[in-house]
């Protein structure tokens, strides 16, 4: 029996699964849809892809050996575009090669099917535990919040364009690390030419909302924004 308390964090999280095998993916997916917020499921790599950026995942639970593009591959090419994320992976195999690759892209933690479905919780639980925090706090004066995706400075909500708050978002995922111009490119502006005025002009308008040195410059490298002053 799973505790309340246990009980009451799941049900704050949304999962996206990636694996091929069907009896499995049925299997994963109806344990998890009773207890989490939401779960989405994918059947091979690019479907996973495509699907991460419909909706805001708290964590990505993948197969390595999947049909058109494997699940390292894909969490790379997520992590591109989204920066750090959290994620699981699950597979047979058990090589240090997939062990060390699955760490390099911030899976949380490297399962071996068979496993058990309490520890596929569990696992969950420890991989999204920031997500307890529902708040960021930042630089003293801000916080953001992760339900919300709303920003405040000294208590008080800063109003974003959509446009501005996409850029924030991804900058606060990535407190303290430099978020790069394709990073923010594919994220922010999607399927849409971002050109370098363009990006300029977007900072601008968030630093005139909050600080000239909210949002730092690196120059020809990107961007980021700094935990503390």
């Amino acid at each position: 029996m799973i505790n309340e308390n246990i009980l009451n964090k799941l049900a704050q999280i949304s999962v996206l699964l990636v694996e091929d095998d069907e009896d499995l993916r049925i299997a994963i997916e109806q344990s998890l849809k009773m207890y989490c917020k939401d779960v989405s499921v994918a059947s091979n790599g690019l479907d996973g892809f495509d699907k991460y950026f419909q909706k805001n995942f708290d964590i990505v639970i993948t197969d390595i050996n999947l049909p058109k593009l494997n699940g390292l591959e894909m969490l790379e090419e997520i992590t591109k575009r989204a920066g750090k994320i959290n994620s699981i992976i699950i597979t047979s195999y058990d090589t240090t090669e997939h062990f060390l690759a699955s760490i390099e892209l911030g899976a949380y933690n490297y399962l071996r099917k068979p496993f058990r479905v309490e520890e596929l919780q569990t696992t969950i639980l420890l991989a999204t535990s920031n997500k307890c925090d529902e708040t960021v706090k930042f630089r003293k004066l801000y916080e953001y919040d992760l339900l919300t995706k709303n920003l405040f400075k000294n208590n008080k909500q800063v109003i974003l364009t959509k446009t501005e708050n996409k850029l924030v978002q991804l900058l606060v995922s990535n407190l303290d690390k430099v978020v790069t111009y394709e990073m923010i490119e594919n994220f922010v502006y999607g399927t849409k030419d971002m050109s370098t005025e363009a990006l300029r002009m977007l900072i601008k308008k968030i630093r005139l909302k909050t600080d000239h040195d909210f949002i730092q410059n690196l120059s020809g490298v990107g961007y980021k924004i700094s935990l503390r002053n």
